[in-house]
Parts: structure tokens; C-alpha cells; sequence
């Protein structure tokens, strides 16, 4: 019975990613839900008991994927710059991209929903883990906390002002470009202060 059951929810929850992107969170219905998954609405309800529920499994969903994709990505890379970059287009551009293909998909970047929230940090955790070595070599006075969250978000308004995938992208390679380089710098600066071995 609990196979059953989870085996629905998947089925819901991959039905219902298409149906957001297509009409957004507030256009979109427990009946289209329903319908997409090929399901009646009393049986969707013996799974979710409304559309916010089913939302926020959604984008929990969609970033967990996203951040396994980040995280494989950025083990094939080398480099800071290179981590960077990868995880930083990932994030943004590519839903830069979607939100253009599915102007309703925006909701899927609102801050106004919980899930949304826990999703740009959870983004911004796999930021911190990444630049704290570099950043504590380099002895700036920030903490990788702080340093992944000001990348955050400004991605988010990259998102938001850009006027196509090549302007978005050109912003995002110039951040990765000045902040890897400062933490590179710091590094060498520190370094030289050190001395020779």
C-alpha cells in the first residue's frame, strides 16, 4: 500500500511540474493537476490535501535535481573559476532560459513561497562549501556564508533585469570572473606576505 501510494505521489509530482511551468502557481488547479496525471481530483486528494502542498513538493523536487546536477558538474571541473562558473550558470541561467520559454514559470523563483526560499539556500549552502578553502587562504574579511549569498542573489537580479540568455550569461561569467580573481589574489597576496618556503 505505501508503494502504491508513493509510487502516486512521483506520478503527481511529475504531472504537476509540467502543469506549473505551463500556467504558473496561481493559474494552475487541483483539477488540472489531476487531469495531467491522469488521476480523478478525490484520488490527487488522497495524496496532497491542496495545491500548495503539491507546489512545494514541486520545487523541493526541481532544486534537489537541479543541485545533484550542480554538484556533478562541478566534481568534472578543475578550477574555482571553472566550479564557479558551471554552478552559477546552472542556477541562474538555466532558469533564466525556462522562465523565458514558460513565462508562467516565474513562480517557480518567488521568494514569497517558502519552498522557494529553502531552495535559494540550499543553492547557497553548496556556494559556501565551495569558496570557504579558497576564501580563508585569501584572509578577506567575509564569511563564506556571506560571500555565497551576495553571488545568490545577485544571479536573482541578473535574472531580472537581463533581456535575453546572452546578456544573462555575460553578467554571470563577469561575477565568477572578479570573484574567483579576488579570491586567487588574496591568496597570492598572502602568500608573498609569507614568504618563500
Amino acid at each position: 500500500m505505501g508503494d502504491e501510494r508513493s509510487i502516486r505521489s512521483r506520478q503527481i509530482v511529475k504531472a504537476a511540474i509540467g502543469v506549473f511551468l505551463r500556467y504558473g502557481y496561481a493559474r494552475t488547479t487541483m483539477g488540472d493537476i489531476a487531469q495531467a496525471a491522469g488521476l480523478t481530483r478525490p484520488t490527487l486528494y488522497l495524496s496532497f490535501p491542496d495545491k500548495d502542498s503539491i507546489f512545494q513538493v514541486v520545487v523541493e523536487t526541481l532544486v534537489a535535481d537541479k543541485l545533484a546536477e550542480i554538484r556533478q558538474g562541478m566534481a568534472a571541473r578543475e578550477t574555482l573559476h571553472d566550479k564557479l562558473g558551471f554552478a552559477c550558470e546552472a542556477w541562474g541561467a538555466e532558469g533564466f532560459d525556462l522562465v523565458r520559454a514558460h513565462p508562467d514559470a516565474k513562480d517557480m523563483f518567488d521568494l514569497g513561497f517558502g519552498a522557494v526560499c529553502a531552495g535559494y539556500g540550499a543553492f547557497e549552502e553548496v556556494l559556501a562549501e565551495l569558496v570557504a578553502e579558497p576564501l580563508a587562504a585569501a584572509g578577506l574579511t567575509m564569511t563564506a556564508a556571506e560571500l555565497a549569498h551576495v553571488l545568490v542573489f545577485a544571479i536573482k537580479g541578473f535574472k531580472d533585469i537581463a533581456r535575453d540568455g546572452v546578456e544573462i550569461r555575460r553578467m554571470i561569467t563577469m561575477q565568477v570572473a572578479i570573484v574567483a580573481a579576488a579570491l586567487d589574489a588574496g591568496g597570492i597576496i598572502r602568500d608573498r606576505r609569507q614568504g618563500p618556503p
